[in-house]
């Protein structure tokens, strides 16, 4: 009983012991930490806009392909079940190009196995040049 109300009583003073911080240096501290949190979120979100990688969807409905022709124009190639469409997307509306007679492959996920066989010959490389 005696060591939890020590224990008690020093987890409650600690914070009064402080030395007390300036409200000036706290709203900076969270005022640059909240401009970093942003543009984290921000820098995130335009690589991955760049990098253009695949979004999940759901359904028969697929992207297989994706080419931007402007700031809001693009055509795109789309999977519906079996059959693939070539449309238009563009600020005014989507547009139906093409019903695609030949078929072409969609994006594959990466084989992690082959890329890091990949990385580890550059490496092996590098290492034996660095000798050399």
């Amino acid at each position: 009983m005696r060591l939890l109300l020590l224990l008690l009583v020093g987890l409650w003073s600690g914070p009064l012991l402080a030395e007390p911080i300036q409200p000036s240096e706290q709203i900076a501290t969270t005022l640059a930490t909240l401009f970093l949190v942003v543009a984290l979120i921000v820098g995130l979100a335009v690589l991955a806009k760049r990098m253009n990688l695949p979004t999940k969807m759901s359904g028969d409905i697929r992207l297989l392909a994706s080419l931007p022709l402007g700031a809001k124009d693009k055509v795109a190639v789309i999977e519906v079940g079996e059959q693939q469409y070539l449309i238009g997307v563009s600020a005014n509306g989507i547009t139906l190009l093409d019903k695609m007679q030949d078929k072409i492959d969609g994006p594959q996920p990466a084989d992690f196995s082959k890329v890091f066989a990949g990385l580890k010959k550059q490496q092996s490389a590098s290492a034996s040049e660095e000798r050399s």
